[in-house]
């Protein structure tokens, strides 16, 4: 249970905050080899956000007790919200711990105590680990031939996403956790990367119609095997042992840390082996998209459906494939390729209204179509039942800023870019940032978003389209010229005028609409010059 940081902290003396050394007198934060100087006022953050852990400070709260009285902006603190993450990252602590909730505020997850009542932060193991972080290791297969590789794919997948859907548990991105092997040295190490205290590792073997599992979970900061376990099944219980092996996993770690075991979380659905190899072999098409692999993707998950017809998160994905697509204007009919994909998420929300996988396809669907306020609705849905889900969390935050100019949604990108750095969707988080701010009319913070995402996705043109609106927004008409022609070096035809309008349509949902179209049309007159 967490315990307040005592009243102390209010006169300045030092306390713990996840195993960082928390100095409020020097401004200083430091954990491990490492410390950081931070301004007063995101010390006075900090300080207060330890006060009430894992209780929401509205943002009238926040401002009234940092500024005292002066007057402060929404951009002013998710400024100051910002350099308190980046400065826990720089220590190497857990900047997720700083939660926005949206349209609310701000809370703190985590472990707070006074520097006297526990032993020096350095003698103890635990100290950099939440009490329920965990990350699923990639699953070995073990099969003759390699058999089993879309398998234990998708076993790590679906380990991860069960227990990212159970409460209190904070689960390490997939994308993360797949740089690491089970078999590598230094179990702690891994642990301190993925800021996870426990660790799924597990082999597969796939023999004709069965399939044998082993599951080790490990304590990474004591170094000990908490629990494991064999199975041995027919393909046709594969989604039961799922859940087995995630009840045993929450079990475990539950009883590690005293605590009521968390509410039992169910994998509905007839498990079909060719429809699900077909799926996964989708997700992985990610890790590389572009046009090309677009197209694969929906060929497979329209492959997947006509084996498994019934299955609503496969019809989900392809829903936002699809939705996707229109947008990048890679699709010959947007009107078809619309009524399509809403028809497949109406069906997926008949058949499962309650899965967070399908309510935030339901999501980005609607955002990909300009319906901000159903966009919202879901997302915060999806993101309530699966806090983890990273991908939800940017899409909402960027909903936020364009329906409702809530700058509090920066927060939500910057969450999900802190969280998932690995993720097959971080390039276009920061184009995410960066149109959120246009979107606001930050220009020079715009700016910033799009820079980031040419440099996470150099060969897409849409960020090089972002810059330019951004550019546009600060006068700044010659680079925005230059980067309109970089963009249509990277894609042919009309594609400065395509993306306007779909920039225009976005932002007729926006309190700024005037404005920003203004600066549209600006851009667009910059780019019949250039083209000249």
């Amino acid at each position: 249970m967490n315990k307040p940081a005592k009243t102390a902290t209010r006169q300045h003396t030092p306390f713990f905050m996840n195993g960082v050394l928390v100095e409020p007198d020097a401004l200083r934060l430091s954990g491990g080899k490492t410390d950081c100087g931070v301004e007063p006022k995101v010390m006075a953050l900090l300080v207060a956000l330890s006060e009430r852990t894992g209780q929401l400070w509205t943002r009238d709260e926040l401002v009234g007790r940092i500024w005292a009285g002066e007057a402060a902006s929404d951009e002013a603190l998710t400024r100051i919200v910002y350099l308190l993450r980046k400065a826990l990252k720089a220590v190497a602590a857990d900047a997720d711990a700083v939660r926005t909730v949206p349209r609310l505020g701000y809370r703190l997850d985590g472990e707070v105590w006074a520097a006297d009542d526990k032993a020096d932060v350095m003698q103890s193991r635990t100290a950099h680990f939440p009490p329920f972080s965990v990350a699923v290791l990639p699953i070995v297969d073990v099969s003759a031939g390699g058999d089993g590789r879309l398998l234990a794919d998708g076993l790590t997948r679906d380990l991860t996403m069960l227990l990212a859907r159970t409460p209190q548990f904070r689960v390490a991105p997939h994308s993360s956790a797949a740089r690491f092997s089970a078999n590598a040295p230094g179990m702690a190490e891994i642990g301190r990367a993925l800021h996870a205290r426990y660790l799924v590792s597990a082999t597969l073997a796939r023999l004709d119609n069965t399939v044998s599992i082993r599951v080790d979970l490990s304590d990474a900061a004591e170094g000990v095997l908490l629990w494991a376990e064999k199975y041995h099944t027919a393909f046709d219980r594969f989604f039961e042992v799922e859940e087995d092996v995630v009840c045993s996993i929450t079990t475990a770690i539950a009883a590690k840390v005293n605590v009521t075991q968390p509410v039992r979380v169910r994998r509905t659905g007839r498990f079909n082996l060719s429809a699900y190899e077909r799926v996964q072999a989708a997700e992985a098409l990610r890790l590389n998209y572009g046009r090309e692999n677009a197209r694969k993707i929906v060929g497979m998950l329209h492959e997947a459906l006509a084996i498994e017809p019934a299955d609503p998160v496969t019809r989900a994905a392809l829903a936002v494939q699809l939705s996707q697509n229109v947008v990048s204007q890679w699709t010959d009919d947007p009107a078809a390729t619309i009524s399509q994909a809403d028809d497949l998420i109406t069906e997926s929300l008949a058949a499962a209204p309650n899965d967070p996988e399908v309510r935030a396809a339901a999501g980005i669907v609607a955002t990909m179509f300009h319906r901000p306020d159903h966009a919202i609705a879901h997302l915060e849905i999806a993101t309530a039942r699966n806090p983890n889900d990273a991908h939800a969390l940017a899409v909402l935050g960027w909903q936020l800023c364009l329906r409702h100019s809530d700058p509090g949604g920066i927060g939500l990108i910057e969450t999900a870019e802190a969280r998932a750095p690995h993720h097959p969707r971080f390039g276009l988080w920061a184009t995410y940032r960066a149109t959120a701010h246009l979107f606001m009319l930050n220009y020079a913070e715009g700016l910033i978003g799009a820079r980031d995402a040419i440099a996470r996705t150099p060969n897409y043109y849409q960020p090089h389209l972002t810059c330019a609106w951004a550019h546009s927004g600060l006068g700044d008409t010659a680079s925005a010229k230059r980067e309109i022609q970089l963009a249509r070096e990277l894609e042919s035809g009309n594609i400065l005028e395509k993306f306007i309008d779909e920039m225009y349509r976005w932002s007729k949902n926006s309190p700024h609409f005037r404005q920003t179209g203004e600066i549209l049309q600006i851009m667009g007159e910059t780019g019949q010059g250039a083209s000249e």
